[in-house]
């Protein structure tokens, strides 16, 4: 294998570096090219295939540091350059004198959605994407159905984006080094979360300049999030789409592949942003859950032989998904299979949940000083993400919990889970989240997924919880918990009040026959 530095120069004169592994021997091959703003060493964030292996298998792999970033020139201004500089990159790796022609994209997260906005600009040569947990677009990477996605953002800019800039620029000369270990003991102290407004955020005003800007624009239609719009109908070539069912941007993949033509594949595995491990926190989902159990890269390798060489694809699955509780895959044509039933379980006064119909209500009180605190879930670098006991949440009055009672037989979910709710609130506007938990006979109650919506008005409100496949074993409890807070996962609502949760509210689950 030979590694070479590479430049390639954009359309306005801008270089970007490039890190090229190719085979030693002499020749023309196809190009997988990812690109990187997290810094474009072999074992970089969203760099997660084996490179070694790839070579190997005939491949020449480009790792590109973004414009501002690494050692590209330019400014760095967030997605907002990579669908021009993309198309360029496409065409640099095809016309290369070691390439074949024949270029495919790969990557996680910031490296899923540079490809995809390359893709609609339909470069020569570019004949397949594989982009993994990938974001919609700018605004959804932001903001949650209007709230500040604060995990995300605030995480991102701090921890990603901010400290990749100090780095940089010490690396220049151009920051103390001191300043390092400054910012570290900010960025690593809650009280960077706790800050109101969330966009005051001194150290970062630098670094990252856009994390303010996005918390200054919380309307959709604000020009800003233009920038990065994806414009799935120019795209004409197959995606590989792939993600994790705790994963922060696992909707967002779902929706790229629905809206993708039918040669897209989708793989959703029990899986976080950032791991593709058998366990999370201590839940074991068995011998076929990881990475490696489904060989990652061999599953890229099948695809981009197809589309990159023409050999015969041997996994013909369009959609293959991991059920959780059941701890197996499954395999279907589409998502969500279309044998699902979306069936209404109902909010009960005296806090149960089933499918009969119910009356009455209940409330709770919502006070933006003591928030309902994030417990797992889809986060980023909390105390513990994905499936965590919910226990430690016990006792508090801000928080109804609706549940069936014991199962007699097991129930299968599989596709997007939504709570209908008819709410009222003493406040100028109020939020209401939602969590899907699995209640094990021992008593832990394993959160699913979340999700949140604002309330304005009386009347109803549709809190989108995300897509699941989970299978509720006989035994254990199907439990909803409703509340007006998800903080830090959400930004907190600043104002004080009491909601109140009326009949007839549901939760639809998507039962798998």
């Amino acid at each position: 294998m030979i590694t070479s530095a590479e430049t390639m120069t954009a359309r306005d004169g801008v270089e970007l570096a490039a890190t090229l592994w190719r085979p030693a021997a002499h020749g023309r091959f196809p190009v997988l090219l990812s690109r990187t703003p997290y810094g474009r060493a072999e074992e970089s964030a969203g760099f997660h295939l084996n490179v070694a292996r790839l070579v190997e298998a005939g491949y020449a792999v480009a790792l590109q540091d973004v414009r501002g970033t690494g050692d590209s020139a330019g400014r760095f201004e967030f997605l907002a350059h990579e669908a021009e500089d993309g198309h360029d990159a496409v065409r640099w790796a095809a016309t290369a004198p070691w390439s074949d022609g024949n270029v495919g994209m790969y990557g996680d997260s910031y490296l899923g959605i540079t490809q995809l906005l390359a893709a609609q600009e339909q470069p020569e040569g570019l004949r397949a994407i594989a982009p993994h947990v990938t974001p919609a677009g700018l605004y959804e990477i932001a903001y949650r159905h209007g709230i500040p996605h604060l995990n995300v953002t605030l995480t991102v800019a701090y921890v990603v984006f901010g400290l990749n800039e100090l780095q940089r620029r010490i690396a220049r000369g151009e920051a103390d080094p001191a300043a390092l270990e400054r910012y570290t003991a900010v960025m690593l102290s809650p009280e960077h979360a706790e800050r109101d407004p969330i966009s005051d955020q001194p150290m970062l005003a630098d670094l990252a300049p856009f994390f303010a800007e996005w918390m200054d624009n919380p309307d959709p239609r604000a020009e800003l999030w233009k920038r990065a719009v994806v414009e799935h109908d120019r795209i004409r070539v197959p995606a590989l789409m792939s993600t994790g069912w705790y994963d922060y941007f696992a909707e967002d993949t779902i929706a790229h592949f629905q809206r993708l033509d039918d040669r897209s594949r989708l793989i959703v595995g029990p899986w976080t942003h950032f791991t593709r491990d058998r366990e999370i926190f201590g839940r074991d989902y068995g011998d076929l859950a990881s990475q490696d159990a489904i060989d990652w890269t061999g599953i890229h390798l099948d695809w981009f032989g197809q589309w990159l060489r023409g050999e015969p694809m041997h996994d013909h699955d369009r959609v293959r998904y991991f059920v959780m509780g059941g701890d197996e895959w499954r395999t279907a044509r589409h998502w969500p299979p279309r044998e699902v039933r979306r069936v209404p379980y109902h909010l009960g006064q005296d806090g149960t949940l089933g499918t009969a119909p119910k009356s009455g209500g209940r409330e709770f009180v919502s006070d933006p000083g003591d928030p309902v605190p994030t417990l797992g879930g889809a986060v980023m670098v909390f105390d513990g993400f994905g499936p965590l006991d919910q226990r430690p949440l016990d006792g508090r009055a801000d928080v109804l919990r609706y549940q069936t009672e014991p199962l007699t037989a097991a129930v299968e979910v599989a596709g997007p889970v939504e709570l209908v709710a008819r709410v009222s609130t003493s406040a100028t506007a109020a939020d209401v989240t939602a969590k899907l938990i699995d209640v094990h006979p021992d008593g832990r109650a394993e959160l699913l997924i979340d999700g949140i919506a604002r309330v304005s008005d009386t009347g109803e409100t549709r809190v989108e919880l995300g897509e699941i496949a989970n299978r509720f074993l006989p035994g254990h409890r199907i439990r909803v918990d409703v509340a007006g807070s998800n903080f830090p996962r959400f930004a907190r609502n600043p104002h004080k009040g009491t909601t109140t949760v009326h009949a007839p509210s549901y939760l639809v689950l998507p039962i798998s026959s």
